[in-house]
């Protein structure tokens, strides 16, 4: 009995013809779920770049305790370093400063892209030493408030942030004297009442308790102890960001 070939004719392991893969390649749009997925996604993308940019941008100012009672902090450095750098974002500026018995500004940038910072909290190493003994605060604090003012002056408005790490202030010779709390509640105003914010973290418990007891009132101070450095940096910048520009 002799067999036909029957060219039209498709088995199913024959391959399909072009208009029914055209339709099989079509009809997934017409799928909800697969269409309720791609409008979630796109949804999801789109609500996280409108909240990177409409993020306020803002001025932080890092200082750390650089003073010789201070060289063993290293680890404290480290962790002051490396949360503050976790949240920026491009457009901040971030100021550093080292302080021991006079204040020094070390680095003014504006951040573009924050993983290339990453490498500089390696070498958590004291960057300046003391020329004269003591540890002065109220000198670290007139320092910041001069930078605060300079950036206002180059039309800066973006809210400002500063976290201080210190381990005591003490007093050297021909430095201002720590317990003129008047002195440090006048600079910590005008500080902050330059859209501005501070955190102090804190080793010595005299220092702390005195802070907490005297600049409670300012609303947009916090104290911290040495020992959670990380969170309050989080807390701080994450707050500040809720400041808004003026």
């Amino acid at each position: 009995m002799s067999r036909y070939y029957h060219p039209t004719r498709y088995t199913s392991r024959s391959p399909q013809p072009p208009a029914a893969r055209t339709q099989i390649n079509q009809s997934w749009f017409k799928s909800p779920l697969i269409l309720s997925a791609i409008l979630l996604g796109l949804g999801v993308v789109g609500a996280t770049l409108f909240v990177e940019f409409t993020t306020q941008r803002i001025i932080h100012i890092r200082a750390d305790d650089n003073s010789d009672s201070a060289e063993t902090y290293t680890a404290q450095r480290q962790q002051h370093c490396q949360a503050s750098i976790q949240h920026y974002k491009p457009g901040d500026v971030a100021i550093s400063m080292s302080f021991a018995d006079r204040p020094v500004t070390t680095q003014n940038i504006s951040i573009s892209n924050s993983l290339s910072l990453l490498g500089q909290c390696k070498d958590p190493k004291r960057a300046i030493a003391n020329k004269h003994p003591g540890t002065s605060l109220i000198l670290l604090l007139e320092r910041i408030q001069n930078t605060v003012q300079k950036e206002r002056a180059r039309k800066n408005q973006k809210p400002v942030v500063v976290t201080i790490a210190i381990q005591d202030d003490e007093p050297g010779p021909n430095q201002p004297n720590p317990k003129d709390i008047q002195r440090i509640k006048t600079v910590v105003h005008s500080i902050t009442e330059n859209n501005g914010a501070i955190a102090f973290m804190v080793e010595d418990e005299t220092l702390k308790n005195q802070l907490e007891t005297n600049l409670t009132s300012e609303g947009k101070v916090q104290i911290c102890d040495f020992k959670d450095i990380s969170n309050c940096v989080s807390l701080a910048l994450e707050t500040s960001r809720k400041l808004g520009s003026r």
